[in-house]
């Protein structure tokens, strides 16, 4: 029978160095300066944050105080209650306005071009024989009301005819139409002749003028009279 016996110890055999001093020195000493250079780095951006962190705070210092400034220059005024007022009365009287321009677009004063023209179309309508002498004029033109007088009565209806012809009359109607004969003063007392007679009897006395009233629907005399 045979048996091998391995007499080799392990511990004899030579053993492989991974790490020598001097590598592990050499690689100590790269990393200290790899340390080293960041922190120079991480300085250099700290003291540069720094400096801007300084100008942004001096900036919103400065921006501070020019708002505290203006604040103070253009502080809010107190409202005034007199500008209120006058601001509510301008109101008002700007909508009265807008009020009477819509009335006058509406035509609510009836013929707004005044008294002038009708008083023009009466005299340009002269008839000889008649004259006014009453002239009614109201409602911006609405009513109408003349009197006057004529030394014969066809006169009259002459004189509607051809105030009916004036423009600013267009549309006009009279309603009513009042002729009224004025007699001359009454005679005297019949003369007694000598001898008692009598003296003859005068002929009778003939109408002096006609008094004639000319009035427009709802018009009354006198109602409003332009002199």
């Amino acid at each position: 029978m045979t048996q091998q016996i391995n007499l080799f110890n392990p511990i004899f055999r030579k053993q492989k160095k991974y790490f020598s001093s001097l590598t592990m020195v050499q690689a100590l000493a790269i990393i200290c300066g790899a340390c080293a250079l960041l922190a120079v780095d991480a300085a250099f951006r700290t003291r540069a944050l720094t400096a801007q962190a300084a100008g942004t705070e001096a900036l919103l210092a400065a921006r501070q105080q020019r708002l505290t400034d203006v604040k103070v220059q253009f502080a809010p005024r107190q409202k005034s209650a007199t500008i209120a007022a006058e601001i509510v009365a301008a109101q008002a009287e700007l909508a009265m306005l807008q009020s009477a321009t819509a009335t006058v677009q509406r035509g609510g004063f009836g013929d707004t071009v005044g008294f002038s023209p009708y008083f023009r179309a009466f005299s340009r309508q002269r008839i000889e024989g008649l004259w006014l002498t009453d002239v009614t004029v109201a409602s911006g033109g609405a009513t109408i009301g003349i009197e006057g007088k004529a030394l014969q009565a066809p006169l009259v209806p002459q004189y509607m005819g051809r105030l009916a012809q004036e423009s600013v009359m267009k549309g006009k109607a009279f309603a009513t139409l009042a002729m009224t004969a004025v007699a001359p003063a009454p005679a005297p007392a019949p003369l007694v002749l000598a001898g008692g007679a009598p003296a003859p009897a005068a002929a009778p006395a003939t109408p002096v003028y006609l008094k004639f009233s000319l009035q427009s629907v709802g018009a009354s005399p006198k109602a409003e009279t332009p002199k």
